[in-house]
């Protein structure tokens, strides 16, 4: 499929929205929200974390009973894996074009994924390596039944879990393959649910300190 062009496109493939600081830097932050979220969800975090960096959040098209996502589930941990791979090649046709024409830097971009935002940027990492460089994964796990063999040597994330969050005996299942695939990871779990916490700004901030290029 051909890039698409966004700027004669009246339907862009995601709706999105850009917020750019007084002051910019040049960093920039892909936000990708949870269940049910949209694409303004993670703006107000990501202007305490990074007030310097330009604020790309975009929504997620797939739906389950009226309610937002980024992949149909199934179940709690059982997702469509068709649904996932489909919204995968679509973003990651739509991301660059988009990167382009938002003046953009690829390689100051961190992607920011929060739940079902999380899963989504560790899905697409797996089917699409090269096209995230860095990532924040906020409760993730995961989603794919049968993740490839990739290689991400040069890709650095962070992965924050939750102790008390349901979903948190999945995190290991994803980082082990992190792990295996050569991404320079920092893994941390926290005292708390599945929601954020003063806790999970702190440790983001301070990774994006030290790793935003």
């Amino acid at each position: 499929m051909p890039p698409r062009n966004l700027q004669n496109d009246p339907t862009p493939l995601f709706h999105h929205v850009l917020h750019q600081p007084e002051q910019p830097d040049g960093s920039a932050l892909l936000l990708l929200h949870g269940t049910g979220g949209n694409e303004t969800d993670l703006i107000p975090l990501g202007q305490a974390l990074a007030p310097r960096s330009s604020l790309l959040g975009v929504r997620g098209r797939a739906t389950d009973e009226g309610v937002i996502r980024w992949f149909r589930r199934l179940e709690m941990a059982r997702f469509d894996q068709q649904s996932i791979r489909s919204e995968a090649d679509a973003f990651a046709d739509f991301l660059p074009e988009l990167l382009r024409v938002k003046g953009i830097d690829p390689a100051r971009l961190t992607v920011l994924g929060y739940s079902n935002g999380a899963n989504f940027a560790a899905a697409l990492m797996a089917l699409h390596p090269g096209l995230l460089g860095r990532a924040v994964l906020l409760r993730p796990m995961l989603v794919l039944d049968e993740a490839p063999r990739v290689d991400l040597s040069g890709t650095r994330v962070l992965t924050v879990s939750g102790q008390a969050d349901p979903y948190g005996r999945y995190a290991p299942a994803l980082t082990d393959w992190l792990r295996r695939s050569g991404a320079t990871l920092d893994v941390r779990a926290l005292p708390t649910g599945h929601g954020l916490s003063q806790a999970d700004l702190n440790v983001t901030a301070e990774w994006l300190g030290l790793h935003r290029a």
